[in-house]
């Protein structure tokens, strides 16, 4: 799960997302390539803070 005040995986800030990739990088270095990532962005944005958790909820995804 990852948590951040601002909103990294899309619009202007994506290109300063570095805590997946290197997430993903760290757990592939010790074998461990199926990595399912939840995020809970926005924490510090007006307007998103109060969706937030329900956000990243509505965008887990179970096969």
């Amino acid at each position: 799960m990852l948590s951040s005040a601002g909103v990294f995986s899309q619009g202007p800030l994506k290109q300063y997302d570095f805590v997946e990739p290197y997430l993903r990088w760290i757990l592939g270095f010790i074998g461990l390539t199926d990595v399912t990532t939840v995020r809970v962005e926005g924490l510090a944005v007006a307007g998103l803070k109060e969706t937030a958790l329900d956000r990243a909820i509505a965008g887990i995804h179970l096969n």
